[in-house]
């Protein structure tokens, strides 16, 4: 759980360095693509989070 948890993270940091790289080019379409998959990451990464607090309690 913790290596898909950190995964998830390295993947959400990596986004974010494409979306900053697209946002200087002024790229609109690949900008909406990537905040687009930075929202899914993000979403993953709160499931993974509540499912390993559910079962530590």
């Amino acid at each position: 759980m913790h290596l898909r948890l950190y995964r998830l993270i390295e993947m959400h940091q990596r986004i974010d360095e494409l979306l900053r790289f697209a946002q200087q080019r002024v790229d609109s379409h690949e900008v909406a693509r990537l905040y687009s998959l930075k929202l899914k990451a993000r979403q993953l990464i709160h499931g993974v989070t509540m499912r390993a607090a559910i079962s530590c309690a």
